[in-house]
C-alpha cells in the first residue's frame, strides 16, 4: 500500500500561478499609484481640470509600466512617457502635461482602428476570399497601433505581447474600479 502512495502524482493547476502574477501586479500597481495620487491631491493648487486629468493619466501609465516590467510594450510605453516628459519639462524641472500626451495614443489608435475597419466594411460590403490576405494585413496593422511599440514587433511577438497587454489592462481596470469605489 505504501508503494502505491508513492506512485501518486500531484497535479498542479496553472491558475495559482496566474493568481500570484495578478496579486504581484496589483500590489506593485497600488504601491506606485496610491502615493502618486496622494501627492497630486496634496499639491493640487488652482490647476485646470484638464491639467490634473493629464497628470493623473501620466501617473496611471507609469504605474502600469512599473507593475508590468519585462514586456516589450511596457518598455515602449516607458520610453514614450520619458521622451514626452523630457520634451515638455519646464525650466523648473517639473513636467508640463497637456492634452497632447503621447500616452493617450492608444485611445487615438482605437478611433483610427474603428474608422479603418468600418471603411473597409462599407467599401467591400463583405470580405472576398481574394481580399482575405489584405484584410488580415489590415487587421494586423490595426493591432500594431493598439499596443505600445507594436510597430517594432514581429507578428508572433506582437500576439504574445498583446495578450499580456490586455490582461494587464484588465487588472488595471479592476484596481481603478476598486479605488474609485473605495473613495466614493
Amino acid at each position: 500500500m505504501e508503494g502505491q502512495a508513492a506512485k501518486r502524482r500531484r497535479v498542479y493547476s496553472i491558475e495559482p500561478k496566474k493568481v500570484v502574477e495578478e496579486a504581484v501586479f496589483t500590489r506593485n500597481y497600488m504601491n506606485y499609484l496610491v502615493p502618486a495620487l496622494m501627492k497630486i491631491k496634496a499639491g493640487k493648487r488652482s490647476s485646470h481640470c484638464c491639467e490634473i486629468q493629464n497628470v493623473v493619466k501620466h501617473e496611471v501609465d507609469m504605474a502600469m509600466v512599473f507593475s508590468a516590467q519585462g514586456f516589450a510594450w511596457s518598455n515602449a510605453l516607458k520610453a514614450n512617457l520619458q521622451r514626452y516628459q523630457n520634451e515638455h519639462s519646464s525650466s523648473s524641472g517639473g513636467p508640463i502635461i497637456t492634452s497632447n500626451n503621447p500616452s493617450n495614443s492608444s485611445s487615438k489608435s482605437i478611433k483610427y482602428v474603428n474608422k479603418d475597419i468600418k471603411g473597409e466594411e462599407y467599401e467591400d460590403g463583405f470580405i472576398n476570399n481574394n481580399n482575405n490576405n489584405n484584410n488580415n494585413n489590415s487587421k494586423l496593422r490595426c493591432l500594431r497601433r493598439l499596443i505600445p511599440g507594436g510597430e517594432d514587433m514581429c507578428n508572433e511577438q506582437m500576439v504574445e505581447e498583446l495578450e499580456s497587454y490586455i490582461s494587464c489592462l484588465k487588472m488595471q481596470v479592476n484596481v481603478l474600479q476598486y479605488l474609485a469605489d473605495k473613495n466614493c
